[in-house]
């Protein structure tokens, strides 16, 4: 039962990798891109992340991946909004419809 539940994660992850990189060559511009590939990235992680919790053989091996997880939710989303802001100031631009707020 328990390998099913982690096959599943892992289907779960591939889902949402794929819809990412769907994202990538649909979305208008690189901010739209930009956000969607990191909440697929976050979400992809979040389920392989599971998987291999739910398939570890030692608690130890269970410990390390949820600190490499931690730190991927940690990291993944404060560089994308670096990147973006970054982009922002070196002006690209988004596309007409999208209001930037200042401040």
């Amino acid at each position: 039962m328990i390998r099913w539940l982690a096959n599943i994660c892992f289907m779960l992850s591939f889902a949402a990798f794929s819809l990412g990189t769907f994202g990538l060559y649909k979305l208008p511009d690189p901010y739209t891109r930009m956000h969607g590939l990191g909440m697929s990235d976050t979400l992809g992680v979040g389920f392989v992340g599971l998987g291999l919790l739910l398939v570890s053989p030692s608690w130890i091996l269970r410990l390390k991946i949820l600190f490499v997880l931690v730190l991927f939710w940690l990291i993944n989303p404060t560089m994308t909004h670096l990147v973006a802001k970054a982009g922002l100031l070196h002006g690209t631009r988004p596309v007409r419809k999208t209001k930037i707020r200042k401040g």
